[in-house]
């Protein structure tokens, strides 16, 4: 028996029979993005499937297609403000070998401007409020339009902006695909491992 059936036996013992599909495709998942991680070290398979910090203690941002109805975009009220990559993703693979993953800032509007010296509005003047936990239905528990930090290669020239709402990712150089972004280099290698389970399985 493979270890994706053994380890979805166990659940089957204690789920409905829809749980227990919906529980066998997160296994497997989890075997696929984190053998070791699940099978050798205390977790879930949910967290093995979202990687590191995806606790609301974490201070990450979630994901777009967490909280964006399972789209990787920039949801509307958004712009993309800035990336950054990490190198070595599961997630991006070409040739068989692993290539960097581009994150993207999506930050909210300001609906008034900031005040002198800030480029942030204030929280009055935010398009979304902060959610710091519970993204409900998932292991991505990170932080929702908390995190006022922007890398700027993005939209310079939108000067005054929103906490971050969300991330979206890509294999692609941003500024290869948006003319808004620019190449100015920025990297984050801690989150190599984020995921999502919206954001699907890894390559490699």
């Amino acid at each position: 028996m493979t270890l994706d059936r053994r380890a979805a036996a166990v659940i089957e013992k204690r789920t409905s029979r829809r749980g227990f599909l919906a529980r066998t495709a997160l296994v497997g998942s989890a075997l696929a993005a984190a053998p070791l991680t699940y099978l050798l070290r205390p977790g879930s398979a949910e967290a093995a499937v979202c990687g590191d910090g995806a606790s609301c203690g974490s201070g990450w941002t979630a994901f777009c297609c967490t909280v964006n109805n399972g789209v990787n975009r920039c949801p509307p009220g958004t712009f993309a403000g800035g990336w950054w990559k990490a190198d070595g993703s599961a997630y991006c693979c070409s040739g068989g070998q692993r290539r960097p993953r581009y994150i993207i800032d999506c930050h909210g509007y300001c609906t008034c401007g900031c005040s002198s010296g800030s480029a942030f509005c204030s929280a009055s003047c935010r398009s979304c409020s902060c959610t710091p936990c519970a993204q409900n239905g998932t292991c991505d528990q990170r932080r929702v339009c908390c995190n006022n930090f922007r890398y700027g290669q993005c939209h310079q020239e939108i000067g005054c902006s929103g906490p971050v709402a969300c991330r979206m990712v890509t294999c692609t150089p941003p500024y290869q695909l948006y003319a808004a972004c620019g190449s100015t280099n920025a990297v984050d290698n801690r989150t190599v491992s984020h995921n999502a389970p919206c954001l699907g399985e890894p390559c490699a």
